[in-house]
């Protein structure tokens, strides 16, 4: 894996997570659709005696199981992001790092942060992602 995959694990986590979370509102909005009872005195015995809402019950409750597991995964990756973050030497870049791959931030708030243009800290990031790339190729130079 590479430098860039490596940092890029934290986002897609994360991007999984909202997705599951969109899963699970979903799932909800579902189970508070009660359907008509029936006041008839005849059953059906192919139709299930278990209220409409049950099922959706069981998969919320997976749902937030599975959204809870990638957390901890999320948690985990983020501190290994960080670990190394903290490794590169240069403060401006490692502002530029955390602030992409721990906090998710988009292009344009880093650069507005770093009162810079958005192609400048493409550029920037670039350069730090060729540099990390190269030094993890040769551990033995220094850290950057």
């Amino acid at each position: 894996m590479g430098v860039k995959e490596f940092l890029e694990q934290a986002l897609l986590i994360d991007n999984r997570i909202n997705t599951q979370l969109a899963t699970l509102n979903h799932y909800r909005r579902l189970s508070q659709n009660i359907g008509s009872s029936r006041l008839e005195e005849h059953f059906s015995h192919s139709k299930s005696a278990e209220a409409p809402f049950a099922k959706w019950v069981e998969k919320i409750t997976d749902k937030e199981r599975e959204i809870n597991a990638e957390i901890e995964r999320l948690l985990s990756v983020k501190l290994s992001i960080n670990e190394f973050i903290d490794s590169v030497e240069n403060p401006k870049w490692q502002c530029i790092l955390r602030s992409r791959y721990i906090l998710g931030l988009p292009w344009s708030k880093i650069a507005e942060d770093m009162d810079c243009g958005l192609s400048t800290i493409q550029r920037i990031h670039k350069q730090i992602i060729e540099k990390l790339e190269k030094q993890a190729k040769n551990p033995k130079s220094e850290m950057v």
